[in-house]
């Protein structure tokens, strides 16, 4: 063989192998139990050295699609709803309880007919969650939901959202219910407070903006918040090719954006300081995405970049 050949085959071998993806000896193994339908997941997703624990997101086999994340009294609970059809972005809608350091699932808790997306959850405690559904929210009382007696009456009061008002994510900020819309419109992009005490005094009925304490604008394509002990405002925006975490300052503008890993929704802050993701990535619904990261992880803020 010539030297010309041989040139020819080592170059060719090289493109023949496959990229070694940034930092991926970086990432620890996903703790909880890994879905049927993933061989392995993606390894060198954005900010990967700020990431220091993964659990494989429940569900995932019988078509969930992880949405909404809340951190409450020492466990994670994760909002999903059920479909494998990329046309098809509404189903049955499940929560599920999480044990944060063994990534066990400790209960599931399926949400009335009417819920078909479950976009966002919010711990309002105590023993209290808020599910947001695009068009409506739900307050639940999470030791009814995850009884083994059974769940009856674990869906305690329920609104419906009119006029400019949409559910796509929530969180509460310790006096008021923040809620979200995702839009591709920066005009219509915008984040509402909401009073508690509507779930008392409107209970199935409809609120609109006229309802909210105040609101602010939102950067596009959000899909989760959370406010962190100072009180600043994280949102994230993704989609099928990027995951994005923006921190804003009260003014309103961005004060600092980090690439996390694509197809991230809901964000939550545990009582550490530490801000916990999931992404929806590798859902069977989203299979095809070129990253594979059905995970709940858990990120340093303090090592983004």
């Amino acid at each position: 063989m010539s030297l010309r050949h041989v040139r020819r085959w080592w170059c060719a071998g090289l493109l023949a192998l496959p990229a070694l993806a940034p930092g991926q000896d970086t990432l620890p193994q996903p703790l909880g139990v890994r879905p049927a339908h993933i061989g392995a997941f993606s390894t060198g997703v954005a900010n990967h050295q700020a990431i220091d624990r993964l659990i494989w997101a429940p569900g995932l086999d019988d078509g969930y699609v992880p949405q909404g994340l809340a951190w409450g009294e020492g466990a994670l609970y994760l909002s999903a709803y059920r479909s494998t059809d990329p046309k098809v972005d509404r189903g049955p809608c499940r929560l599920f309880r999480i044990d944060p350091d063994s990534g066990a699932p400790l209960g599931q808790f399926d949400l009335p007919a009417d819920c078909g997306h479950a976009g966002g959850l919010a711990w309002v405690g105590p023993g209290t969650l808020v599910v947001a559904d695009t068009r409506r929210l739900y307050r639940v009382d999470v030791q009814r939901a995850f009884s083994s007696d059974g769940a009856a009456g674990a869906v305690t009061a329920s609104l419906a959202l009119g006029g400019e008002l949409r559910g796509s994510f929530a969180d509460f900020e310790g006096q008021a219910l923040f809620i979200g819309r995702y839009d591709k419109d920066a005009a219509r992009s915008r984040g509402h407070w909401l009073p508690l005490n509507l779930f008392d005094t409107h209970d199935g009925a409809t609120v609109d903006e006229r309802h909210a304490v105040r609101g602010r604008a939102l950067p596009v394509l959000a899909q989760g918040a959370a406010f962190d002990r100072d009180g600043v405002l994280w949102v994230t925006s993704s989609g099928s090719q990027f995951g994005r975490v923006t921190r804003l300052a009260a003014a309103g503008d961005a004060d600092a954006a980090f690439e996390l890993p694509t197809g991230s929704e809901d964000i939550a802050f545990d009582d550490a300081g530490r801000l916990w993701c999931v992404s929806e990535a590798g859902s069977l619904r989203w299979r095809h995405w070129r990253e594979r990261f059905p995970l709940l992880f858990r990120l340093n803020p303090g090592r983004l970049r």
